[in-house]
């Protein structure tokens, strides 16, 4: 019998996945051929990494752009976002039926169309590996790009980083700690020194317009979490901090935003945190950053999270881990505070002391408030970032 049950799931999965790859063949073979610059990435649910590839697509509004996403999203977040910039194309409801003779055939279809193509300038990937998976069979007369946003502790990404260099026209990254991360993998598997010239730093951007300087409510404190819950940014030593605060701080809230949560609500309410969401209008976000006195980080490893950017462009102090590519733009006790520890307990106690710290002496806390809001204010606006990417994609 659970054979029976397997053959005929299998039998079903595969008419699925042929009926839906035939509405590639039929519809989306097309787009990829007509387009002018072809975009691989993984999700459209909510993400920093999510928000700067749309934010790409904006900057190069004037070209045809179709975005080809690679895996099944947890939300439909960003869909909208990248549906008013590009045309979308989803292989998930393909490739997650796990047939290897359409899967094959699929690629296959994706690469011939990409060849064919009279108006195919660029094809461009981040954070998935269908991307590598082809790369090597596109055509030499395309311009290939790709984009790293931050490289974990023995990130299974390497073996693309370095197989690829030979491939990859122009190699972008946004904090030089990436650069150097993949300066040091060039190095260590003997690619051609030559290479590093195709890497290039561009910084993420936000807009400005929008942004403000105001003082905060004293007396209430606000502390937020803002992200998706996720290992690698740890939200458990959030709400670790946050009971240990509560336990001495009476005028105090935390709160958490973000994607990923529900399932561990029971774990934000026992530490006495607000649960706020997933927040998508930007106008309760914008409230939200004017009402935070502090933003956490803490993350075991980051490129440079665009909720630091956002935040401190409304005034909000972060504390972060010293990880990836913040310390580039905080300085530790100027615009923001750093934590250096790597053992957890200690980096919850120092978090704590930090906080602690700001509430008894105001003076400081509002001069690191205005730091952070000056600096968003004079090295985050997003001008440098389209201009960046208009050069890369002309």
């Amino acid at each position: 019998m659970k054979n029976l049950k397997s053959i005929i799931k299998k039998g079903i999965n595969t008419i699925y996945a042929l009926f839906n790859y035939a509405f590639f063949l039929r519809k989306d073979v097309r787009k990829i051929k007509n387009c002018e610059c072809l975009f691989f990435f993984p999700y459209y649910h909510t993400g920093g990494a999510e928000r700067v590839h749309v934010n790409i697509l904006k900057a190069i509004e004037n070209k045809n752009c179709v975005v080809i996403f690679t895996m099944g999203s947890a939300t439909k977040s960003f869909y909208d976002a990248f549906k008013n910039t590009a045309e979308i194309i989803e292989l998930n409801p393909i490739l997650n039926k796990r047939n290897k003779w359409i899967n094959a055939h699929l690629q296959k279809s994706i690469i011939d169309a990409i060849n064919q193509s009279n108006s195919i300038e660029n094809v461009f990937g981040c954070n998935t590996s269908y991307y590598y998976q082809i790369l090597s069979r596109l055509s030499k007369k395309i311009k290939k790009i790709d984009l790293f946003h931050a490289f974990e502790e023995n990130d299974s990404r390497i073996l693309d980083v370095v197989n690829s260099a030979n491939t990859i026209h122009k190699r972008i990254v946004i904090s030089l700690k990436a650069k150097s991360d993949i300066v040091e993998f060039y190095k260590l598997h003997q690619v051609n020194p030559q290479l590093i010239n195709n890497i290039e730093v561009i910084q993420n951007g936000i807009e400005l317009t929008e942004a403000t300087y105001s003082s905060k409510n004293e007396s209430a404190i606000k502390i937020g979490f803002v992200g998706r819950w996720s290992a690698e940014k740890r939200p458990e030593l959030f709400l670790e901090i946050a009971k240990r605060i509560n336990t001495q701080v009476s005028n105090i809230e935390f709160v958490m935003a973000g994607t990923g949560m529900k399932s561990n609500i029971d774990l934000i309410k026992n530490a006495k945190v607000s649960f706020l969401g997933e927040i998508t209008d930007k106008e309760k976000m914008i409230e939200l950053y004017k009402s935070l006195h502090f933003v956490l980080v803490t993350s075991v490893y980051e490129g440079f999270p665009m909720v630091m950017m956002e935040a401190m462009a409304y005034g909000v102090i972060p504390i972060s881990t010293n990880v990836g590519g913040i310390k580039e733009h905080i300085t530790n006790n100027t615009n923001g505070l750093l934590i250096d520890e790597t053992n957890e307990e200690e980096i919850i106690n120092l978090f704590c002391e930090q906080i602690l710290n700001l509430l008894k002496d105001p003076t400081v806390k509002d001069r690191i408030s205005k730091s952070a809001f000056n600096y968003a204010s004079e090295h985050f606006g997003i001008d440098k970032f389209n201009q960046s990417y208009k050069n890369i994609f002309s």
